[in-house]
């Protein structure tokens, strides 16, 4: 038996062309517009910069290109920034924090826009060989729900019969309803209805502050990472100086000595200081590999991948200085306060606690809610022309008076709590900051001390050294002098490599503690040289 529709529904075929050509790749670009223009709009508001990123991988990094062609690569500081930027893993999920939350914002967003919806109906029923009957019919329909809590619903609805023993066309008749719900108590105004899609707006902001504040602080891991490595490439250099000239003096003293011109105590001193030139040596060799190996992890580097860091980078660092910083302690609590991102994300929290705390206690009032709803019939019951001179319409409203109201209660005592606690959070937040700027500052200055003492002490240790190897040549001290002199200038130079680092990576963590890091738009590189940044200085009236 076959059915031929000569008068199918309009809708229906609409529809089915419409979900054929939204494939999954369309539903990914749609996704991924609505997402970008909403981070591009928050990154503009809160950096001043759109950033037009993206949450893809790149496909061709340089892990693949290790994996593949494992050769060494030099990289340069501002490299490894780019490698890490491209490659690390903790960073890309940072990326992908931040894009979920803008999602969930797209769902909020069209909760309160205009939605359809669609479907439709065939079948074919009979008894025996009487008769027979085709259905076919298609239902639309459109929803909004309004910043006010009004929710307004409206239903078409087609149904086309034709007999199909008799033959015959199809008879069509339709129907349209429409119904408003509005709150008048529970639930009802603008505050308490907007909420969820407030709350994701502000879950967005949240999430880029986190972004930005990941990427200052990622960067400047990188940076002192890269530091840290090769200022024990410098310390694995001295140590390596150290032990030559140990060996080299240890042979000169057993030729004395074979000679009757040394005793054996000079010979075994300097056998000793050699052997512990040598352990140095591998220590810090060890020490190097197992901090190199950390610092590609952080990368998102193969771990046996060989790369090749710049080892006049310190040289560089060195250059640039150490000078005291020019800000006063109280500015800077000042600044961390007034700028730090996490810092404001939980003084806004509190305001969502807040928030919370008012929808429990709105959630406690009876339900009234009034409802409307008109139905339009078509003509003489059939066809598609509506009978508008033969509209249904009621109104009414529904009430609740929640009398079970434990579960009510317990929420809104629990909301209450909830904002205290947030309270306490941002005072404790304070208070943490405050402590963080105050240790940074006195890791500044103890670096800057630390490096002042070991630059005189490498220029005392290396005048002595001098010293004592024409004394020694000459005869007038013992080896032992000589060999203590050495050691001491071994470890001031230590020291001092030590020091150039502390005070640059201390430096870093007080600008990051004032949120004064500004990387470029895209990646992590940013300006070593950054100035400090100046607290804004009241502004006092002039007498008239």
């Amino acid at each position: 038996m076959s059915v031929v529709m000569r008068r199918p529904a309009f809708a229906l075929p609409l529809l089915l062309s419409f979900v054929s050509c939204y494939s999954p790749e369309a539903n990914k670009e749609a996704a991924d517009h609505d997402v970008y223009r909403i981070l591009d709009g928050t990154s503009a508001q809160l950096t001043g910069a759109r950033r037009h990123m993206q949450v893809e991988r790149a496909v061709d990094t340089l892990r693949m290109r290790l994996l593949r062609d494992h050769e060494p690569v030099p990289l340069s500081l501002a490299q490894a920034l780019d490698v890490a930027a491209e490659n690390s893993r903790d960073f890309q999920r940072q990326k992908e924090t931040l894009y979920l939350a803008a999602l969930n914002l797209t769902r909020s967003i069209n909760d309160f826009s205009l939605r359809f919806g669609g479907g439709g109906t065939g079948s074919v029923s009979g008894t025996d060989d009487d008769s027979a009957t085709a259905r076919v019919g298609d239902d639309l329909s459109a929803q909004a729900n309004s910043v006010a809590g009004t929710r307004i619903v409206a239903n078409f609805v087609q149904t086309f019969l034709r007999s199909v023993l008799n033959g015959g066309g199809f008879d069509g008749s339709s129907i349209l309803d429409l119904t408003i719900t509005q709150p008048l108590l529970r639930g009802s105004g603008r505050r308490i209805a907007r909420e969820p899609l407030t709350q994701a707006e502000r879950n967005v902001v949240y999430a880029m502050r986190d972004y930005e504040r990941f990427r200052a602080q990622f960067a400047i891991d990188v940076v002192s990472d890269y530091w840290t490595v090769v200022q024990q490439m410098r310390d694995l250099s001295n140590v390596e100086a150290n032990y030559q000239r140990l060996a080299y003096l240890r042979g000169q003293i057993e030729e004395l000595f074979n000679a009757g011109r040394r005793t054996i105590t000079d010979l075994g001193r300097a056998k000793q200081d050699e052997y512990s030139a040598d352990a140095q040596r591998v220590t810090l060799r060890n020490r190097l590999q197992t901090t190199l190996d950390q610092f590609k992890l952080s990368l998102g580097l193969p771990i046996t991948a060989q790369i090749e860091l710049d080892p006049t980078e310190l040289d560089r660092l060195a250059a640039r200085g150490v000078q005291p910083v020019q800000i006063a302690e109280a500015d800077a609590i000042a600044l961390s306060l007034q700028r730090r991102y996490d810092y404001r994300t939980i003084v806004d929290e509190v305001e969502d606690a807040g928030r919370r705390a008012l929808i429990a206690e709105d959630a406690l009032r009876m339900q009234l809610d009034f409802t409307g709803a008109i139905s339009v019939p078509a003509e003489n019951g059939k066809g598609l022309d509506l009978d508008w001179s033969k509209i249904n319409w009621s109104a009414g409203v529904d009430l609740d008076l929640l009398l079970n109201r434990v579960p009510l209660r317990n929420a809104y005592r629990s909301a209450l709590i909830t904002f205290d606690q947030a309270i306490r959070a941002r005072e404790q937040n304070q208070d943490q900051l405050t402590a963080n700027v105050r240790r940074a500052l006195r890791d500044i200055q103890a670096a800057l001390v630390t490096y002042e003492i070991q630059q005189q002490a490498v220029v005392l240790g290396e005048e002595r050294f001098e010293a004592t190897t024409d004394l020694y040549d000459a005869g007038r001290v013992q080896a032992l002098e000589k060999l203590d002199a050495q050691r001491s200038l071994l470890n001031a130079q230590l020291s001092r490599n030590s020091a150039i680092v502390d005070y640059a990576i201390a430096r870093l963590a007080l600008m990051n503690n004032l949120e004064a890091i500004t990387l470029e738009p895209h990646g992590l590189r940013f300006d070593l040289d950054l100035p400090m940044p100046q607290a804004k200085q009241p502004q006092h009236k002039t007498a008239e």
